[in-house]
């Protein structure tokens, strides 16, 4: 890889790590006692202290890394869904990624805007029990990335991730009444992201 391209691959993956943790923590699906005060793009944030969580999150960047190295576009998006007690996903938090290294007309070199709007979601996600249903009791989740098929091959093939096997997900149902909130779209030199949450309002309330 390039250096611009490892560079943009580490600042996102970054943020990936920092917004799943802080989505976690807000979103109330672990004890807070797991979590520490971390300060990132100049604010704090909230970060996991728990083994498994963290080597399930660490696994999935791992992958995500690799499928970027073989190709910059193979990663559509990355989705962290929450699941009610009968596995049906109720939120989704949606990482659209528009493309890597987006080449804005506006220079950055040392990736200032890109972090103003880093900052700016973490803030957003910091407040999202005052927009979002609060999650049922017994609520699970995981981390999707949309990708081709053949990524899925090249992924099962590469002796980086083979201790983390990942599935097809074919059978998990949408969801059907859906609330889109829209976070933030980020362009700058560095990244072209968008992101937004889906919920299913109807389905947080099934006993």
């Amino acid at each position: 890889m390039s250096d611009n391209k490892i560079v943009t691959t580490d600042i996102l993956l970054e943020f990936l790590e920092v917004a799943f943790n802080h989505i976690l923590f807000f979103r109330n699906l672990y004890p807070k006692e797991i979590f520490v005060k971390k300060k990132i793009y100049s604010i704090c944030v909230y970060v996991s202290e728990h083994p498994e969580l963290n080597e399930y999150i660490r696994n999935v960047l791992n992958a995500i890394r690799e499928l970027i190295k073989e190709d910059e576009n193979s990663v559509k998006a990355v989705n962290l869904v929450f699941c009610n007690k009968r596995k049906e996903p109720i939120e989704k938090f949606v990482f659209d990624l528009v493309k890597l290294q987006a080449n804005s007309t506006e220079k950055d070199p040392y990736y200032l805007k890109t972090e103003e709007s880093l900052r700016t979601i973490c803030l957003k996600l910091s407040m999202c029990e005052s927009y979002l249903k609060p999650l049922p009791e017994d609520s699970s989740f995981f981390i999707e990335i949309k990708t081709y098929e053949t990524a899925h091959v090249t992924l099962s093939e590469n002796p980086c991730c083979e201790d983390f096997p990942w599935i097809i997900n074919e059978d998990v149902p949408d969801m059907t009444n859906k609330n889109l909130l829209p976070l933030k779209t980020i362009k700058t030199e560095c990244l072209n992201l968008q992101m937004y949450v889906i919920e299913d309002e109807n389905k947080k309330c099934i006993n």
